[in-house]
């Protein structure tokens, strides 16, 4: 097995297309949401409230594998794991001048979301006014003020474009995670010994990670927390509230535009249950 790392394979995406087509064999990175919308739920917000929850849902034991497993399937890829990197939270300028933390706070802000369509679909639904921006072009629209906010913003994100923000919350509305995937075709030619031996190690190393990764955030923010931006947690209330609202407002837009029915009730079964 040869290991290429720091993009010396192409960017995301082409390694994604060179998996699929069997020139990479394995490949560990990010999911795409351009082959199939349902693929959305990749992004699909305030499903998981704690990281117990999280890890749960991963693994060949777990209710996600799965799903994804049958969706990239039909694009060409195996799905070996899902390997978790850390919540998504929300990084502020010094335009915020209150630390927001609720629905309330968050009306009038002008956040910007990724250019994927359930973005643009639950964060509105917070009360943000939503802009799309490129990431290459989200830290010169931070200083600028053509946004007051970046979401899709794990915390190691928000170390990275520091200089930019007094701010981070970690809101816990959305989760990143990869995916170790193998090309479908290849897959197909192992032997279930070779099989069983290759989802057996996936195994390990995803549930290793999903550990590690908790740490690794907890490290970022206390970085963040060194450099003088203050950082903050929702609390389980404050979550709720925002999962309230979201589910009631764009959860029926995601699943009529995105998932579909059959989907969006597996989702529904396995979110964190809200009194």
């Amino acid at each position: 097995m040869q290991y290429f790392p720091a993009g010396a394979l192409g960017d995301w995406m082409e390694q994604i297309e060179s998996n699929r087509m069997g020139t990479l064999e394995i490949c560990l990175n990010a999911g795409s949401t351009s082959y199939d919308p349902k693929t959305n739920l990749i992004f699909m917000p305030y499903v998981f409230e704690t990281w117990d929850e999280a890890r749960a849902a991963i693994g060949t034991e777990g209710w996600l594998t799965p799903i994804f497993d049958d969706l990239y399937s039909k694009i060409g890829l195996k799905v070996l794991g899902i390997y978790l990197n850390a919540w998504d939270g929300m990084a502020f300028t010094k335009r915020v001048d209150k630390v927001p933390t609720t629905p309330a706070e968050f009306k009038g802000i002008k956040m910007r979301v990724p250019a994927i369509r359930i973005f643009e679909l639950y964060i509105p639904a917070l009360g943000f006014i939503s802009t799309p921006i490129a990431f290459s072009e989200t830290f010169t629209a931070l200083q600028t003020g053509i946004v007051d906010a970046r979401s899709a913003c794990p915390a190691v994100e928000a170390y990275v474009m520091r200089d930019a923000l007094k701010s981070f919350v970690l809101t816990r509305d959305a989760f990143e995670y990869w995916f170790l995937t193998m090309n479908k075709g290849l897959w197909d030619k192992l032997s279930k010994e070779d099989q069983a031996i290759l989802l057996k190690s996936a195994d390990q190393v995803m549930a290793d990670q999903a550990v590690a990764a908790e740490k690794d955030e907890m490290g970022f923010m206390e970085k963040l927390k060194a450099e003088g931006i203050t950082v903050k947690q929702v609390n389980s209330a404050e979550w709720k509230e925002s999962a309230r609202l979201v589910r009631a407002n764009a959860w029926p837009k995601i699943e009529t535009e995105l998932l579909g029915s059959e989907l969006m009730e597996k989702v529904k079964a396995r979110a964190t249950k809200i009194d």
